[in-house]
């Protein structure tokens, strides 16, 4: 097409005589179009030819060589050096490949000026260096890291460790460390962010050095710089790990021009004067063919439906129009090829034809009628390069780094302008196959960039934010009306900042919905399914070890944007087809998605395993539940009746919404979340700083007036951390109002509606739920975390519309797949476990929980009892203490009063174990009633529980003493952390399980009481003999537990006597004192019968010390210095809890004297060899040896062999011959 139009310019005016000077339409055309462009004086006096088609030609290159001329005796252009003189190298500058140190940690984009380093040091240099005169180029800041720009020589040889100014001749400068480098360092400049234009300017003749921050000069780097003989310079650029930047060396304009200084790359000046005046005619046709087609629709009636007359009737001024544009386009297209005259010339045309419509929603008529020109009239070597500039000046040399202003109009205007080019439907078929993902990095333009500290000043011009109430989440109400004014006016600006970045956002918004349009086909092929091939693939180039890099990616704000776009496509299909479209609301995947092979972004791992694994175990229920039946050819027939085992489908699958939505829910999983949590970490750095500032204001106000030293030091810290206040409270607006805001929080819980919904629906089909893909899993996790701790307080989580069911949804997820065997991967079961623990440590979800089903709660609680194989009963047992926690003997307490409350401790959960006890005494009846009903899980589980304690404990002491050997040497005292780490962990571990035992004990105390109970009488000795020993060895005074915790080692500080003594206490209390008459007798039978128990060590709790075996082992110093353990000074315990204490004591003593009176001495010979405790009272058969019924019976639960000689035990029979266990009752 584009050879068609040439040959008609060329000719000469073929349409021969009809084309004559007296043709006024044609003449008043020309007169218009060219008419300020005169030829000189000179020119002029000689005999030339009228402005006619038939010369046109002749008088356009008279004209353009005109201007050329005039140009080139500009007075702008006669002191600058010849474009060779002081520099050597190719004319094109870009960055050298082979000066690369570790080429395969930097990435260099396909046109050699955009770097990304994948290393920890990496350095490359330009292929061109200076040697005399004034020399620059300019890098744009993709991010904000550590980076070294500058100049160096050819002979700096460069490291993994030592990048450009870190050698004798290279010189640089760091915006991330305000530094300044050749071999020694010093302080330097301002902090760069990302987005910021950095200017790196050379003088030769004076040896000076000076950089630029957008424009704006830091002052003077470097002096005395080496010249001369052997000194020319190179551009030269060292980046750390993940750190990108993009140069220009005079390729296109530059951003921060400098008086007297030259880019690398000299301007083509030819060509864009040439371009200029093309491009001012162009636009005056462009113009007149807009009018034309406007007057043609009211002519002709195109509204009404009557067609225009054909082209060859007669010839229109828009024929005339179109010729000459083809005159124009064949000296502009080869032009147009270059990016300095398409981002000098052709991207001002069209920002000022952009400029004639405000309504996003309808197409730019000048725009678009310019790239039909373009498309028309261009051939594609010419068309192809002036696309892939035109989008790669738009997003990096203009809307990346434009500077930020209050109105944000620079970024809104080429957004505007992206948004009409990628209306045209050629030109976005073709930026999407080609350079939208392939060349450029298209998710950036979803970013918004922030302001820097000055514009964030301008923005929010006043900072407030609220103290929290003793370090907790709760925040205190401004103190006075100044405060209040404060908060007043933060707020409102945080608000009129949002509501002008979602101006921006809306622009975002609508240019995702151009690039998803679906009625545009053209080789089977529409824009939505290109966007999605090529997002796909760029999601898996840039995927690194399951994470993506989110410099290039920006998920957050691309996420957001999806979202939104999704939404609309997705209601506007619904609307169609209401009947078998779910609106956007109740949106959710069909499991049937899931199993079609071309939805695979790579071979991501399922809630079963791979998929090839899969489809050999369930191919043959995926052709059942489709309603397929394998016929006796093999050939797969249709059979609706075989799928009647699985539920109808809900909604058809293969849509390409529900294709975009599963890219959706993969990228929050892979990098959204984390950009997420790295903005919110913010919002703590911001709390440490105001609570500094008011403890330094109390400090200040209490200050002596005679000590002005300690004034003066308080109100210098009270300075830095005011500074540090104000600007981390602007940069936390910004967050506000671009993250933090409603619209995303929306955004999100829609994201946890629709996983919980798939996951839902999924769980109805069986083993066919093992297709979801895990990361399905993992997203509900995350975006319940990102909703109740991100969002929430700064956006409350209960405004959010349907939360209370969706909360609801929530938990009976945690309830329904945190013991799902479906489930293979253990780590993931452990997440959904430890999402349970911190969803019951909330009172609203733990509300949530109660009101489920009965059903439900009844298999939450049956999960939690089942023996621990294949999970973390560490996690699991925690989900029990938070249901009893506040119920327990002194277990009212947030966190123990000697520490400071802390996300990271005392526990692995972080803020959820700092909640207030919120104990579920409905949860707990579901646990009596599940004990109660089912005797073999119950005693299963108690089982367990007992043998955890026992090596948890055990652990624990060993661990214990080995620190204690290394304290008492008199050398170094050296202790790792990690053995520290793990002895703590392994005492939270062993109190947990105690209190686990107690809730047992106090709500369903018939599984160790009751005497129909054929294991009960075991369970209550195996308990009481723990609880003996646990005693003994945290209260001896020479023991090895009060040895170590009276050094205060760092990292030991929750091992102390308190925890684990009430617990124990607590459980001794409910069994001796609240039991029936019979029960306590049982009790008290078995407790004073047990050679380890002694009374001393319940005084111990109220103060009594313990009578000192070994004084020698008390570490010296140390004895005046210990505090005595005592109840009564603990704010934990109550008064009536101390008095049972006492009760329990004196009642222990009354029937220890008793007891002692009747018992008989054992004899040695009739003393049990197992246990050494007990007389023999079981005999084994058939083997005949013998033991006491305590230990025979714990044998049986586990081993079913004699202790001896290993014989399998088929019964046991008391000494008198009457059977008392068999092995199949042993079990229970």
């Amino acid at each position: 097409m584009a050879e068609k139009r040439r040959s008609a310019a060329n000719s000469p005016m073929s349409s021969g005589t009809a084309m004559k000077s007296e043709d006024s339409q044609t003449y008043d055309l020309l007169q218009y179009v060219f008419s300020e462009m005169t030829l000189s004086e000179e020119a002029s006096a000689k005999p030339s030819k009228s402005l006619e088609l038939e010369n046109l030609q002749s008088n356009m290159d008279e004209m353009i060589n005109e201007v050329q001329e005039k140009s080139s005796q500009s007075p702008r252009k006669k002191n600058i050096l010849p474009p060779l003189d002081g520099r050597i190298g190719p004319a094109e500058v870009v960055f050298d490949q082979k000066s690369m140190v570790a080429p395969l940690g930097l990435r260099l984009e396909p046109d050699n000026l955009g770097v990304t380093s994948h290393t920890n040091f990496s350095t490359v240099r330009a292929n061109c260096c200076v040697y005399r005169g004034k020399w620059m180029y300019e890098v744009m800041l993709w991010s904000k890291g550590v980076m070294q720009l500058g100049w160096c020589t050819i002979n700096c040889k460069f490291t993994f460790e030592e990048g450009v100014g870190d050698t004798k001749d290279s010189y640089s400068y760091d915006g991330s460390r305000l530094r300044k480098w050749n071999i020694r360092t010093q302080k330097y400049g301002e902090a760069w962010l990302a987005g910021d234009v950095i200017t790196c300017a050379l003088d030769c003749d004076n040896g000076t050095m000076t950089f630029y921050r957008n424009g704006k000069s830091m002052g003077e780097a470097f002096k005395n710089v080496k010249t001369g003989s052997g000194y020319a310079y190179f551009p030269a650029v060292s980046l750390s790990r993940n750190e990108h930047l993009r140069a220009n060396f005079g390729a296109t304009p530059l951003r921060y021009p400098i008086e007297g200084y030259e880019p690398l790359q000299a301007m083509p000046q030819e060509d864009v004067v040439k371009s200029q005046l093309l491009i001012g005619w162009l636009e005056k046709l462009t113009n007149t063919l807009i009018k034309e087609d406007k007057h043609l629709m009211d002519v002709c009636g195109i509204e009404q439906g009557v067609p225009p007359l054909p082209l060859g009737e007669t010839r229109s001024k828009k024929s005339t129009a179109l010729l000459l544009c083809a005159h124009i386009f064949e000296k502009l297209a080869p032009l147009l090829k270059g990016p300095y005259v398409v981002e000098c010339c052709l991207l001002p045309l069209m920002l000022k034809f952009c400029a004639t419509t405000t309504d996003t929603s309808t197409t730019n008529p000048h725009i678009v009628k310019l790239l039909d020109l373009m498309w028309s009239l261009m051939q594609d070597h010419e068309i192809k390069p002036c696309m892939d500039t035109l989008m790669t000046s738009m997003l990096y040399s203009f809307y990346k780094t434009s500077p930020v202003t209050s109105d944000f109009s620079s970024q809104k205007t080429y957004l505007d302008l992206t948004l009409r080019v990628l209306q045209h439907s050629q030109t976005r078929r073709y930026l999407l196959l080609n350079i939208l993902f392939d060349k450029i990095k298209f998710p950036v333009l979803m970013h918004v960039k922030p302001p820097d500290d000055a514009g964030l000043e301008e923005l929010i011009p006043s900072v407030w934010w609220a103290t929290l109430e003793n370090d907790k989440e709760n925040p205190l109400p401004p103190s006075d009306e100044e405060e209040r004014e404060l908060q007043r006016g933060y707020n409102k600006s945080c608000q009129d900042l949002r509501v002008k970045v979602e101006e921006l956002e809306d622009i975002q918004i609508e240019i995702l919905k151009v690039l998803l349009t679906h009625s545009d086909p053209l080789d089977k092929k529409t824009s939505r399914m290109i966007f999605l091939e090529k997002l796909k693939t760029y999601l898996k180039n840039n995927n690194r070890l399951g994470k993506l890099q989110q410099v290039t990616t920006c998920p957050l704000s691309f996420f957001h944007r999806l979202v939104q776009a999704l939404r609309f496509y997705w209601d506007d299909f619904q609307s169609a087809d209401p009947s078998r479209f779910v609106s956007s609301q109740d949106a959710f995947i069909p499991i049937h998605e899931f199993w079609v092979d071309s939805r695979e972004l790579s071979e991501v791992q399922r809630c079963g395993g791979l998929v090839s694994h899969l489809n050999k175990v369930l191919g043959g229920e995926v052709n059942k539940c489709q309603g397929l039946q394998i016929d006796k050819d093999g050939k797969p027939v249709r059979n609706p009746e075989v799928s009647k085992d699985y539920p109808p489908m809900e909604m058809p699958s293969g849509n390409s919404l529900m294709e975009l939505l599963d890219v959706i829910v993969l990228l929050y999983n892979l990098s959204s979340h984390d950009q997420l949590f790295k903005m919110f970490s913010l919002r703590d750095n911001l709390k440490e700083f105001v609570t500094a500032l008011r403890d330094t204001e109390m400090k200040l106000d209490v200050c002596p007036s005679d000590r002005p030293d300690m004034k003066a030091e308080l109100e210098r810290a009270m300075s830095v951390f005011q500074e540090k206040y104000e600007d981390l409270a602007r940069q936390m607006a910004w967050l506000i109002s671009v993250v933090f805001s409603t619209r995303k929080q929306e955004d999100l819980a829609w994201l946890l509606g629709v996983t919980l919904r798939t996951m839902e629906k999924a769980s109805n089909y069986g083993q066919l739920f093992q297709y979801i893909p895990e990361f399905y899993v993992e997203t509900v996790l995350q975006s319940m975390y990102a909703l109740h701790c991100y969002f929430n307080p700064i956006i409350n989580v209960e405004e959010i519309r349907g939360y209370d069911e969706l909360r609801k949804k929530s938990g009976i997820f945690l309830i329904r797949h945190f013991a799902d065997a479906r489930i293979i991967d253990a780590e993931m079961r452990e997440n959904i476990v430890q999402a349970l623990a911190c969803f019951i440590c909330y009172p609203k979800p733990l509300k949530a929980l109660e009101s489920l089903p009965q059903e439900i709660k009844e298999n939450m609680i049956r999960n939690l009892i089942a023996p621990y194989e294949g999970r973390s009963w560490a996690q699991t047992n925690w989900i029990l203490v938070r249901i009893w926690k506040g119920c327990g003997f002194g277990f009212r307490y947030t966190h123990l009063s000697h520490l400071v409350p802390s996300k990271v401790q005392p526990t692995e959960f972080g803020a959820a174990s700092l909640q207030k006890p919120c104990p579920s005494l409905e949860l707990q009846d579901v646990f009596r009633g599940l004990l109660l009903r089912d005797k073999e899980a119950a005693t299963r589980f108690l089982d367990t529980l007992i043998n955890q304690l026992n090596w948890s404990f055990s652990e624990f002491i060993g661990l214990m003493q080995q620190i204690q050997q290394r304290v008492s040497r008199t050398e170094l005292r050296i202790l790792e952390a990690r053995t520290l780490k793990i002895c703590a962990t392994c005492f939270e571990i062993a109190v947990c399980l105690m209190r686990v035992l107690e809730m047992v004990v106090c709500v369903a105390p018939e599984t160790v009481l009751d005497v129909s109970r054929e294991s009960s009488e075991l369970l209550l000795g195996r308990l009481i003999q723990l609880l003996c020993h646990v005693l003994n060895r945290v209260t001896t005074k020479s023991g090895v537990f009060c040895s170590v915790i009276s050094h205060s080692i760092q990292g030991l500080e929750v091992v102390l006597h308190y925890p684990i003594m009430a617990v124990t206490v607590g459980i001794l209390i409910q069994l001796v004192m609240k039991s029936s008459e019979k029960s306590q007798r049982k009790v008290l039978s078995c407790l004073l019968s047990d050679p380890a128990f002694q009374i001393s060590t319940l005084e111990f709790t109220l103060g009594v010390p313990l009578p000192q075996a070994s004084p020698s082992s008390v570490p010296k110093g140390r004895k005046d210095k210990e505090k005595t353990f005592n109840f009564q000074t603990c704010d934990e315990v109550s008064k009536e809890e101390v008095q049972a204490v006492r009760n329990l004591i004196s009642f222990l003593k009354e029937k220890q004297a008793s007891f002692q009176e009747a018992s008989e001495v054992i004899k040695e010979e009739d003393l049990c060899t197992i246990c050494y405790a007990n007389s023999l009272s079981a005999v084994f058969k058939p083997c005949g040896h013998k033991s006491c019924r305590t230990c025979i019976s714990h044998q049986m639960m586990k081993k079913k062999e004699c202790f001896f000689c290993k014989t399998i035990v088929t019964a046991v029979d008391d000494l008198q011959g009457h059977q008392i266990l068999t092995n199949n009752t042993a079990g229970t």
